[in-house]
């Protein structure tokens, strides 16, 4: 039998705890309030997000970062964390906002909630000159190493069912495993097979086709509109004074695509 009191100290506990989360719809209060913004980038995708060789993050969204923070007259706190938790540390509250090269896609709108897209992120097939590959249905049969919870390791599971994909938590090690032998066909960013290839691989890799183009966008929790109404209205403002694709251009070396600018609504404003 359960003691009274123990049980009483757990609820009591338990009530403490939701006492600390902000209330659902009232996060942008308490940003303001707060007078901080804490946004989570993985820094593991350039020229997105990547860190220097003297450990600084850097990259179009940490400065995209910076500058909603500005607008927002808040604080940058900047979360550091894998890219397999850019879902869960929405989830659970340990960030306000994750800006880090964060595709759309039904199975992540389920989860949490997204802004209108920023940019896009074409996924691209990679493999040695060799290989002859034209679409995903050519990779059946094949081993293909991927990035773990990537949106493009979905779209692989669902459109080429039949290849034995390997995925790996971190883009590093996706690399690394490229040069060990552990996979022939690479799934992931240009950025990333370019960068395997500086490593020297026995075997370049060579891009054969585009996968998908993703739209990314801000993720944010869910049950937050006056926030989402907020970075909805900003993300379309500075896609239409050019602000963003000023940063775009810097780390990504050419404009974004004319699809994800906007058609802003007349006398619209930020909140």
């Amino acid at each position: 039998m359960h003691c009274p009191h123990i049980i009483f100290s757990i609820v009591l506990s338990c009530l403490s705890l939701l006492n600390t989360l902000p209330a659902r719809g009232e996060l942008l209060a308490d940003i303001r309030s707060s007078g901080r913004v804490r946004i989570a980038i993985a820094g593991e995708v350039p020229p997105f997000n990547f860190h220097t060789a003297q450990g600084k993050l850097t990259g179009s969204d940490p400065e995209t970062a910076a500058l909603l923070a500005q607008d927002l007259g808040a604080r940058l706190e900047l979360v550091s964390i894998g890219n397999a938790e850019r879902i869960s540390v929405l989830q659970e509250r340990r960030a306000d906002l994750v800006l880090s090269a964060l595709s759309i896609t039904p199975e992540r709108e389920r989860l949490i909630a997204f802004s209108v897209p920023y940019a896009t992120i074409a996924v691209v097939i990679a493999a040695p000159a060799k290989m002859h590959l034209s679409s995903v249905l050519d990779l059946n049969g094949k081993t293909v190493g991927a990035l773990a919870a990537s949106s493009n390791l979905a779209h692989l599971r669902s459109n080429a069912p039949g290849a034995r994909i390997i995925e790996y938590p971190e883009n590093d090690r996706l690399a690394e495993a490229y040069l060990a032998g552990d996979f022939d066909i690479m799934s992931a960013p240009a950025s990333i097979v370019e960068k395997t290839n500086t490593l020297k691989p026995r075997q370049p890799l060579q891009v054969h086709f585009t996968q998908m183009e993703f739209d990314i966008a801000i993720g944010l929790p869910k049950g937050e509109k006056p926030l989402r109404d907020w970075v909805n209205a900003w993300v379309v403002s500075r896609l239409q004074d050019g602000s963003l694709d000023t940063v775009y251009r810097k780390y990504h070396g050419h404009a974004l695509p004319a699809s994800i600018v906007p058609v802003r609504p007349k006398g619209k404003t930020l909140p």
